[in-house]
């Protein structure tokens, strides 16, 4: 496959493929879950979201992305997402580097069941020491590979959206 196919394939079929990547990586964190028996902490699910985040967005870049105009809102949108898991993961290697930097805290159910969203969510910003347990794939944190992901499909669909003129 040549340069200039790969990139033609990239720029038609991009937001397509994030929107798998996306839920082929959340696939597999269900299935690390499942095979390790390590519960996921807060700052896990919030990447989980994010992760969610990106193939709801690029099925509506998919569906709406022919109006005129929506092309770099879809772009600042995948932006601001990018952006947002990228925080997200870079403040759980942090915890998994300091671990004596949180204390313990409630886990994600019981969070949701007795604060309002908000505080609920600030909460799970802050993270709890079950953010520092040892979960790696690889010999890698899991939070690297959640920000390798981020990058790759945050950069994959604003390439999409901003080589292809006609969305």
């Amino acid at each position: 496959m040549t340069a200039l196919s790969l990139r033609t394939l990239l720029v038609r079929h991009g937001l397509l493929l994030v929107c798998a990547g996306a839920l082929t990586i959340v696939a597999l964190a269900f299935l690390y879950e499942q095979l390790t028996g390590i519960q996921p902490c807060p700052l896990c699910w919030l990447q989980r979201w994010i992760f969610i985040g990106f193939a709801a967005l690029s099925l509506l870049a998919l569906v709406l992305g022919r109006l005129p105009g929506l092309r770099w809102l879809f772009i600042a949108a995948f932006a601001l997402l990018t952006l947002t898991g990228i925080g997200i993961a870079l403040r759980h290697l942090y915890i998994k580097l300091n671990p004596q930097s949180v204390s313990c805290g409630m886990d994600v159910e019981t969070l949701l069941d007795f604060f309002p969203l908000r505080e609920a969510l600030t909460q799970m910003l802050a993270g709890s020491a079950d953010c520092a347990q040892q979960a790696d794939f690889l010999g890698l944190p899991l939070p690297s590979w959640s920000l390798s992901g981020y990058l790759l499909l945050g950069s994959l669909a604003i390439l999409a959206l901003w080589a292809n003129k006609k969305r």
